[in-house]
């Protein structure tokens, strides 16, 4: 009788807590980008501009516009994770508050980090960035441009 109630109540534990072994969610925390970032490119007679946006959780949006701020937005993509953490290891690896470079022309493109207490701009009056660029803003131009590439041939392959 005693070896039955064992049994059982033994039983009882493994039936119940195994059903709830399946049931127990785990909280990942979702990395975010240490920056939104805004790419544009435009000027000229009409004064429109186009580009993307990357906010902080890997949303990729395109706009267009005169002023940023007022464009309308669409969502087209998201980063993944890993291209999240690419970024932020870049942004940690690499001071771009120290390099500055600022040149306006007829048609002009730039890239925005912008952050709760930092903004960091570049720009220059090539749609690709020229030599004369400092070399981080040209390798955080063209992560971006890739990782950007690379969820849009994901998203059609």
């Amino acid at each position: 009788m005693r070896i039955s109630v064992i049994f059982f109540l033994l039983n009882s534990v493994l039936i119940f807590s195994s059903g709830c072994a399946g049931s127990k969610k785990i909280a990942v925390e979702k990395q975010t980008l240490h920056y939104s970032i805004i790419l544009s490119s435009g000027g000229g007679f009409t004064g429109q501009y186009e580009g993307k946006v990357i906010d902080t959780t890997g949303i990729i949006s395109t706009w267009n516009g005169r002023i940023f701020s007022t464009s309308i937005k669409k969502v087209v993509d998201s980063l993944s994770q890993n291209q999240i953490k690419k970024l932020n290891i870049f942004f940690d690896e690499n001071r771009l508050e120290d390099f500055t470079f600022r040149e306006v022309g007829n048609m002009t493109t730039s890239l925005s980090l912008l952050s709760a207490n930092k903004e960091i701009n570049f720009s220059w009056k090539e749609q690709q960035p020229p030599e004369r660029v400092p070399a981080k803003a040209k390798e955080l131009y063209y992560l971006i441009i890739n990782e950007i590439a690379s969820t849009h041939n994901k998203e059609h392959k």
